[in-house]
Protein backbone atom coordinates (compact mmCIF):
# COMPACT_ATOMS: atom_id res chain seq x y z
CA UNK A 1 0.00 0.00 0.00
CA UNK A 2 1.46 3.32 -1.08
CA UNK A 3 0.96 6.36 1.11
CA UNK A 4 0.67 9.81 -0.39
CA UNK A 5 2.64 11.81 2.17
CA UNK A 6 1.76 15.12 0.53
CA UNK A 7 -1.93 14.36 0.98
CA UNK A 8 -1.36 13.29 4.58
CA UNK A 9 0.62 16.46 5.24
CA UNK A 10 -2.19 18.60 3.76
CA UNK A 11 -4.79 16.79 5.89
CA UNK A 12 -2.67 17.23 9.00
CA UNK A 13 -2.16 20.94 8.33
CA UNK A 14 -5.90 21.41 7.75
CA UNK A 15 -6.61 19.56 10.98
CA UNK A 16 -4.12 21.60 12.97
CA UNK A 17 -5.61 24.88 11.69
CA UNK A 18 -9.16 24.08 12.81
CA UNK A 19 -9.16 25.73 16.20
CA UNK A 20 -8.37 28.76 18.28
CA UNK A 21 -5.17 28.92 20.24
CA UNK A 22 -4.51 30.56 23.56
CA UNK A 23 -1.00 31.53 24.48
CA UNK A 24 0.38 32.04 27.92
CA UNK A 25 3.79 32.87 29.27
CA UNK A 26 4.75 29.20 29.46
CA UNK A 27 3.06 27.45 26.55
CA UNK A 28 0.45 27.55 23.82
CA UNK A 29 -2.94 25.93 24.28
CA UNK A 30 -4.82 24.59 21.27
CA UNK A 31 -8.61 24.47 21.39
CA UNK A 32 -10.34 22.04 19.08
CA UNK A 33 -13.54 23.12 17.32
CA UNK A 34 -15.38 20.14 18.73
CA UNK A 35 -15.88 20.88 22.40
CA UNK A 36 -14.21 24.30 22.15
CA UNK A 37 -13.56 25.86 25.51
CA UNK A 38 -14.94 22.83 27.33
CA UNK A 39 -12.18 20.63 25.93
CA UNK A 40 -9.55 23.20 26.87
CA UNK A 41 -10.82 23.52 30.44
CA UNK A 42 -10.91 19.74 30.78
CA UNK A 43 -7.41 19.46 29.33
CA UNK A 44 -6.01 21.89 31.89
CA UNK A 45 -8.21 21.27 34.91
CA UNK A 46 -8.30 17.50 35.16
CA UNK A 47 -4.62 16.49 35.24
CA UNK A 48 -2.85 18.05 38.23
CA UNK A 49 0.34 18.18 36.20
CA UNK A 50 -1.34 20.83 34.01
CA UNK A 51 -3.09 23.02 36.59
CA UNK A 52 -0.94 22.40 39.66
CA UNK A 53 -3.76 21.13 41.89
CA UNK A 54 -6.11 18.17 42.04
CA UNK A 55 -9.79 18.99 42.10
CA UNK A 56 -11.74 16.03 43.40
CA UNK A 57 -15.26 15.03 42.41
CA UNK A 58 -16.49 16.71 45.55
CA UNK A 59 -14.67 19.94 44.64
CA UNK A 60 -16.26 19.86 41.18
CA UNK A 61 -19.68 19.09 42.70
CA UNK A 62 -19.34 22.15 44.95
CA UNK A 63 -18.39 24.32 41.95
CA UNK A 64 -21.53 23.09 40.19
CA UNK A 65 -23.72 23.78 43.22
CA UNK A 66 -22.37 27.31 43.54
CA UNK A 67 -23.38 27.79 39.90
CA UNK A 68 -26.82 26.28 40.63
CA UNK A 69 -26.01 23.25 38.49
CA UNK A 70 -26.47 20.05 40.48
CA UNK A 71 -24.24 17.60 38.62
CA UNK A 72 -24.24 13.92 39.29
CA UNK A 73 -21.09 12.59 40.94
CA UNK A 74 -19.33 10.49 38.31
CA UNK A 75 -16.24 10.81 36.14
CA UNK A 76 -14.66 14.24 36.71
CA UNK A 77 -14.45 14.94 32.96
CA UNK A 78 -18.20 14.44 32.55
CA UNK A 79 -18.95 16.54 35.62
CA UNK A 80 -16.94 19.48 34.24
CA UNK A 81 -18.60 19.05 30.84
CA UNK A 82 -22.08 19.09 32.42
CA UNK A 83 -21.34 22.28 34.34
CA UNK A 84 -19.84 24.07 31.34
CA UNK A 85 -22.69 23.03 29.04
CA UNK A 86 -25.01 25.06 31.29
CA UNK A 87 -23.04 28.20 30.40
CA UNK A 88 -25.01 30.41 28.01
CA UNK A 89 -23.55 33.89 28.49
CA UNK A 90 -20.20 35.49 29.11
CA UNK A 91 -21.36 36.34 32.64
CA UNK A 92 -22.13 32.67 33.30
CA UNK A 93 -18.69 31.70 32.04
CA UNK A 94 -17.00 34.29 34.25
CA UNK A 95 -19.03 33.08 37.22
CA UNK A 96 -18.10 29.42 36.73
CA UNK A 97 -14.46 30.32 36.15
CA UNK A 98 -14.42 32.42 39.33
CA UNK A 99 -15.66 29.39 41.28
CA UNK A 100 -12.99 27.22 39.66
CA UNK A 101 -10.32 29.82 40.50
CA UNK A 102 -11.57 29.97 44.10
CA UNK A 103 -11.25 26.17 44.38
CA UNK A 104 -7.72 26.33 42.96
CA UNK A 105 -6.84 29.13 45.39
CA UNK A 106 -8.09 27.03 48.32
CA UNK A 107 -5.73 24.24 47.29
CA UNK A 108 -2.88 26.74 46.95
CA UNK A 109 -3.52 27.93 50.51
CA UNK A 110 -2.98 24.36 51.68
CA UNK A 111 0.31 24.31 49.76
CA UNK A 112 1.34 27.56 51.47
CA UNK A 113 0.61 26.03 54.85
CA UNK A 114 2.72 22.98 54.04
CA UNK A 115 5.61 25.16 52.85
CA UNK A 116 5.33 27.26 56.00
CA UNK A 117 5.59 24.17 58.19
CA UNK A 118 8.10 22.32 56.00
CA UNK A 119 10.31 24.88 54.20
CA UNK A 120 12.23 22.14 52.40
CA UNK A 121 9.14 21.54 50.21
CA UNK A 122 9.05 25.10 48.86
CA UNK A 123 10.73 24.20 45.56
CA UNK A 124 8.23 21.41 44.90
CA UNK A 125 5.19 23.56 45.60
CA UNK A 126 6.52 26.63 43.78
CA UNK A 127 6.23 24.71 40.50
CA UNK A 128 2.64 23.76 41.33
CA UNK A 129 1.79 27.40 42.09
CA UNK A 130 3.20 28.51 38.73
CA UNK A 131 1.09 25.92 36.93
CA UNK A 132 -2.01 27.06 38.80
CA UNK A 133 -1.38 30.70 37.85
CA UNK A 134 -0.87 29.65 34.23
CA UNK A 135 -4.18 27.77 34.36
CA UNK A 136 -5.96 30.87 35.67
CA UNK A 137 -4.52 32.93 32.79
CA UNK A 138 -5.82 30.34 30.32
CA UNK A 139 -9.29 30.70 31.85
CA UNK A 140 -9.09 34.48 31.45
CA UNK A 141 -8.14 34.10 27.80
CA UNK A 142 -11.04 31.73 27.20
CA UNK A 143 -13.42 34.38 28.54
CA UNK A 144 -11.96 36.97 26.16
CA UNK A 145 -12.31 34.57 23.23
CA UNK A 146 -15.88 33.69 24.28
CA UNK A 147 -16.73 37.40 24.28
CA UNK A 148 -15.27 37.82 20.77
CA UNK A 149 -17.33 34.90 19.46
CA UNK A 150 -20.51 36.49 20.79
CA UNK A 151 -19.65 39.94 19.46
Amino acid sequence: MDLDFDKLKDEFEAFSKCGTSYTSDEEEVEVEDEGGFIATVQKYLLPPVMCGVYLSRLDIKVIGLKFNEDVQIRERKRMIRDILKAVTTKEDLEEVFSYIKDAVDEKLLAYDEIVKNFPVTSELFEDKKKKAENFKRVLDKIVIDFEEELG
